[in-house]
């Protein structure tokens, strides 16, 4: 990573974990004020996942200085940061770390602080793509 420092995606991993802290509250929140929870399967909570929007967020401090903090970073910094999160999901090996930065510029658009903050996995894929940029 020649652009974004460790202490700041360190950073990011600690927030987007509270951040996941908080949606599965609002989940658990959800599931116990249905009397038939046997309607809900894991792909019906991924969808309702991908289908929220960040207004369901707007009172989640977490939520807030995790958008702020990805949404200030210059954009060779997202780009690293996306870049790392698709080698940590598997998207990449860790030998197409170049590859993996020039696809995340050519597909950086206005939505990749949204892209990276409802990315429910975040801080693992982030974690273990430190893993792996980091093995010698």
């Amino acid at each position: 990573m020649d652009a974004l420092s460790l202490d700041k995606v360190e950073f990011i991993i600690s927030i987007a974990r509270e951040v996941g802290e908080s949606s599965l509250a609002i989940i658990g929140d959800e599931l116990a004020d249905n009397n038939e929870p046997l309607q809900y399967s894991e792909l019906s909570l991924a969808e309702q996942a991908d289908n929220s929007s960040s207004e369901n967020f707007d009172g989640d401090s977490a939520y807030l200085e995790l958008k702020s903090v990805i949404d200030g970073m210059n954009e060779e910094e997202r780009n690293e940061l996306v870049a790392l999160m698709w080698l940590g999901r598997g998207t990449y090996s860790r030998s197409e770390w170049k590859n993996a930065v020039i696809d995340a510029r050519d597909a950086s658009n206005n939505h990749t602080v949204d892209y990276m903050v409802r990315t429910p996995l975040l801080p693992d894929y982030l974690t273990e793509g430190l893993a792996m940029i980091s093995e010698d």
